[in-house]
């Protein structure tokens, strides 16, 4: 008769994560400065989303047009749960906050949003809300690397609701490990939910606002958590009615890596194109290739992308699109915008661009190909490239340079070069409500918060108080 494991693997990877929370997160400098610029960078996503009406009316299940200014907004909602989803909503909403890829593509800082929930409503110092970020980052992406939830059919937010709902229920719970645990067992009963709504045909709204749901309900079963009941021991391993044996086939769920702050300091900024992050690279060699495309537009035979496989699988797309959601995802639609226009924006993707029927018509000659050595490396821990080739071929039988980038601007081996960018993009996104003096002061101010200030000085920055 076969051993029945399951309490002790699930008290093993419940463990893993308590034991992780209730350990000192290193906040050394390295680790500070890329927290922080996490941090700004999803500020800045805050404000830019905060400008038109609908996603503020997802976020918040209302009527709302343009705000004054979010977090002056946030006051007005009495609720952690509408408010964790509103903030989240929000930084996800045009798909330009940060990104982290490896067996599953997660985007981290969507779980900042039931962050500022708690420490908004509850309290706390600038430092414990900065460790918290680490802590989700790591949690989020520690699973990411050797867990895919797509191969699967099911959507990243799973590890959001994960993530947010360990720590949230850790801040909470103090010292009562019952509590990180049994929230932990609610997330794994809830299960994930599918990720068909991002991709073609069913793209819509529900991908900007699925994580904001994932919060929602993570501060919510955090909360249910606090009161007495049954620890569910068992959810994860349980050969009939286990989390596994119903969502992985008896696949495992389990962590890439050791949990400590390493996640953080790896992460991937959308710095210059708000564009799904497989693309990035592709992107980036476009705009390169521009202006010899402007100049023999005329004589293009076909475009050829070559890239990484998991791009292939999820935004190579030369159906119909039908709406910004999916186009935002289409790696063709991306470069197409590129070459044209030497750049992309969040207004590229929308059905009223100037250059839309261009865009249209150039990448139905687009190719999209895989190169297994962009797929290795993309896989390596150690060079986790994210590599595309794009090169253009004319009539008359000749090819323009191929134009390779491994790594895209917003990749940590060329953070240097990314952080005076990154700024510009906090100060773009927030000039709406800020003039660019005060837009630059206050990156500085945030940057330079003293780590045992209150948290409260952060959103008195924030809403011009």
């Amino acid at each position: 008769m076969k051993k029945d494991n399951s309490k002790l693997n699930e008290i093993s990877f419940n463990n893993i994560i308590t034991e992780y929370l209730e350990s000192e997160v290193l906040l050394d400098e390295e680790t500070i400065t890329s927290t922080k610029l996490a941090l700004l960078d999803t500020i800045g996503c805050i404000f830019d989303a905060s400008i038109g009406s609908q996603p503020v009316s997802y976020a918040t299940r209302g009527e709302h047009t343009a705000i004054e200014n979010p977090f002056k907004f946030a006051s007005s909602i009495n609720n952690s749960r509408d408010l964790g989803r509103f903030f989240t909503t929000l930084i996800r909403w045009h798909d330009y906050n940060d990104t982290f890829l490896a067996k599953e593509w997660a985007h981290p800082s969507d779980n900042i949003g039931s962050l500022f929930s708690y420490f908004m409503t509850k309290g706390g110092s600038f430092r414990e809300f900065l460790a918290s970020i680490v802590r989700t980052y790591e949690i989020q992406g520690a699973l990411s690397l050797d867990t895919s939830l797509n191969k699967q059919g099911y959507d990243h937010v799973f590890f959001v609701k994960l993530a947010s709902a360990a720590v949230y229920s850790n801040l909470l719970a103090k010292d009562d490990k019952d509590i990180v645990s049994r929230t932990i067992n609610h997330v794994l009963l809830d299960g994930p939910s599918l990720r068909s709504y991002r991709h073609t045909p069913n793209v819509g709204r529900r991908k900007s606002w699925a994580a904001g749901d994932a919060v929602s309900r993570a501060i919510e079963l955090s909360e249910i958590s606090t009161l007495k009941d049954e620890k569910y021991e068992g959810i994860l391993k349980d050969q009939t009615w286990g989390f596994e044996s119903v969502f992985f086939q008896d696949e495992s769920m389990t962590f890439g890596k050791t949990l400590d702050n390493w996640v953080v300091n790896n992460i991937l900024f959308k710095v210059l194109y708000p564009a799904e992050f497989h693309g990035q690279s592709a992107v980036e060699a476009a705009v390169k290739l521009s202006k010899e495309f402007l100049l023999k537009r005329e004589t293009i035979k076909d475009v050829i992308i070559e890239t990484h496989e998991p791009a292939i699988r999820i935004i190579s797309n030369k159906d119909v699109l039908n709406n910004a959601s999916d186009r935002d995802h289409s790696l063709e639609y991306m470069v197409s915008a590129a070459l044209l226009f030497g750049n992309v924006t969040s207004d590229s993707y929308e059905d009223s661009f100037h250059g839309y029927e261009d865009i249209e018509e150039l990448r139905k000659k687009i190719t999209v190909q895989e190169n297994p050595e962009f797929t290795k490396t993309y896989y390596e821990f150690e060079k986790r490239e994210i590599a595309n080739t794009v090169f253009l071929n004319f009539e008359d039988g000749t090819s323009s340079e191929k134009i390779t980038i491994r790594y895209p601007i917003g990749h940590p081996t060329r953070r240097q070069e990314a952080i005076p960018l990154i700024k510009e993009k906090f100060t773009r996104n927030i000039s709406r409500y800020f003039d660019n003096e005060e837009a630059s002061n206050l990156w500085a101010l945030v940057f330079n918060l003293d780590l045992d200030t209150d948290f409260s000085e952060l959103t008195n920055l924030l809403s011009n108080e």
